[in-house]
């Protein structure tokens, strides 16, 4: 298989997942039990849906992943070294959300499922470890720093329409601050994250390589 075939199938993965994305992102709130997230938030977990969500999303960045390495292969000539460190950092990013969505999927409905480790999720315990704590600053860091210089360079290729860049950063920055204050700013940013990344994915699946 050459390289403009693995360029397609990183169009069609870059789609898919950020359609699965926009599916997590909008029956979330619809389907669980978003109100008690503070004060019961190991019933949420033992809500049927909750896994299946979970594993949308987790496929959802497993999609993305491997959709930013073939929107990466076609620039990478003009990107220079933003392109590279964004490309590195937003890879990097996605893989720890990963490994924390698994988590989501595999530890916390077990957790859950007992009376007595269900104090871990009522008193906090995760997001007052001190690795833990770490682990979500690298996480974080990653992916805003990520975002930026990938977007950057994509604006810069002339590669792919300068919209598509300027779209998956709003929609990063927009979902990134709504999963901290407001369910519905995630949901428009993941929105418009999933059109920037349709644009990019359209036109990997379009043109040949270069």
């Amino acid at each position: 298989m050459d390289i403009a075939h693995i360029q397609k199938l990183g169009g069609i993965s870059l789609i898919l997942g950020s359609v699965l994305l926009l599916i997590y992102s909008v029956l979330c709130p619809v389907l669980l039990p978003i109100d008690a997230m503070v004060t019961n938030f190991a019933s949420v977990v033992l809500n049927p849906h909750w896994i299946w969500l979970c594993t949308a999303a987790f496929f959802g960045v497993i999609f993305l992943m491997f959709g930013f390495m073939a929107t990466y292969s076609r620039m990478y000539s003009t990107s220079g070294v933003v392109g590279l460190l964004g490309f590195i950092m937003i890879e990097i990013a996605y893989i720890l959300q990963a490994c924390s969505i698994t988590w989501e999927i595999f530890v916390w409905p077990l957790l859950a499922s007992y009376q007595q480790s269900q104090f871990i999720f009522h008193d906090g315990v995760f997001e007052k470890d001190t690795l833990v704590m770490i682990f979500g600053w690298i996480a974080t860091i990653s992916i805003f720093v990520g975002v930026i210089l990938f977007c950057i360079a994509i604006i810069r290729s002339k590669v792919f329409p300068k919209i598509s860049g300027a779209l998956i950063f709003v929609g990063a920055v927009l979902y990134g601050v709504g999963s901290f204050v407001i369910v519905i700013g995630a949901m428009i940013g993941v929105f418009i994250l999933s059109i920037g990344c349709t644009i990019i994915g359209l036109k990997l699946i379009k043109q040949d390589a270069e």
